[in-house]
């Protein structure tokens, strides 16, 4: 796998696993297709993500050659360990109550939730986030995203940064905050592929199919999805990349952003 696919596939399988909950198995098959179509199931490393993604994708499409795959590949890894149950504190009875938030996911704890029974993790939250903002919890899905950035930060991890950085920004995109996800892109530059190269290129079509996706019919359930009316009647007026405009018109320009905003050199 290349060094983009290995910085991704970890989000995108639990992403297919979402859709394949919300009752969508072809979004989720075709999901992991993208990932799993350049490889040869023969000869795929063995690797335990890649394991996931291909087990849960032959028990989508019945595909007899990842099939095989994960059961090979599965021989070659021990039997999980049992997992001995965190202490949690106990529950008073405002949990899953919080001020300000109603109706709000019942599989989904905020970030700070029993704070100090065990480490956050970046990609956790983000999975979290990824959830809350599948049923409209914008605001506080923005926030979880930003927490697993700073705390990716914090905690000085190898991998994931610019797969956290991307989702945060296509989840702003969505909202139609486009500026604010420009801005933390550019503000984040460093953790970006060199222009140019073809870590980038990879970077950018992983990323314009990641906006894509968040983007596509998130109008629906974001507070932000209907412009007032007098503000669209100024969309003609304003910049490409205005937020007033729907996602198809400004792919093409968040596609020349990915691959041209300044980077690591």
């Amino acid at each position: 796998m290349t060094s983009s696919e290995q910085q991704t596939l970890p989000m995108t399988v639990p992403l297919a696993r979402l859709l394949l909950t919300n009752g969508d198995p072809a979004g989720a098959a075709t999901l992991l297709n993208q990932h799993l179509s350049s490889l040869d199931p023969d000869s795929a490393p063995c690797d335990q993500i890649l394991l996931e993604a291909a087990a849960l994708y032959s028990d989508i499409t019945g595909d007899p050659e990842w099939t095989r795959y994960a059961v090979r590949t599965r021989l070659r890894f021990p039997p999980p360990r049992p997992v001995v149950p965190l202490q949690r504190r106990p529950e008073s009875k405002t949990v899953g109550h919080r001020p300000g938030r109603t109706n709000g996911p019942t599989d989904v704890d905020g970030p700070h939730d029993d704070a100090g029974s065990a480490p956050e993790l970046p990609m956790v939250l983000l999975n979290q986030a990824q959830i809350l903002h599948w049923h409209g919890h914008c605001g506080e899905a923005i926030r979880t995203a930003t927490h697993a950035a700073d705390l990716w930060r914090r905690q000085r991890h190898s991998g994931g940064g610019p797969t956290l950085l991307l989702w945060l920004a296509a989840m702003l995109c969505a909202c139609r905050r486009d500026l604010e996800a420009e801005t933390l892109l550019l503000a984040d530059g460093q953790l970006l592929p060199t222009v140019g190269s073809y870590e980038r290129y990879e970077f950018a079509v992983y990323g314009i199919r990641t906006f894509t996706w968040v983007a596509t019919g998130h109008d629906n359930a974001c507070a932000r999805g209907q412009p007032p009316p007098a503000l669209a009647e100024l969309s003609a007026r304003t910049s490409p990349t205005a937020a007033t405009q729907p996602w198809l018109e400004r792919r093409s320009y968040w596609w020349q952003q990915l691959l041209a905003l300044p980077g690591s050199s």
